[in-house]
């Protein structure tokens, strides 16, 4: 797995959730966000990386922002 690949993916994700001009869009690129750190994390810990639980955090935050934003479990 290229990793600076991966980064890039969730960076680019990120600022496109950012800049997103619908509730729509901004939750499509969360959710990308969301799938490439948990693909980070997965890598990662497959290596034995100390880094990969915090990949795992930012998997998790990211879900926790698209539920709140589609008003899930409110």
């Amino acid at each position: 797995m290229d990793l600076n690949h991966q980064y890039f993916e969730h960076q680019l994700s990120l600022m496109r959730a950012s800049a997103a001009g619908t509730r729509l869009a901004k939750t499509r690129h969360l959710a990308a966000a969301s799938a490439t750190a948990y693909r980070i994390s997965n890598h990662q810990s497959g290596t034995g990386a100390d880094a990969a639980d915090g990949w795992v955090r930012s998997s998790q935050n990211l879900d926790l922002w698209i539920d709140r934003d589609l008003g899930i479990g409110s």
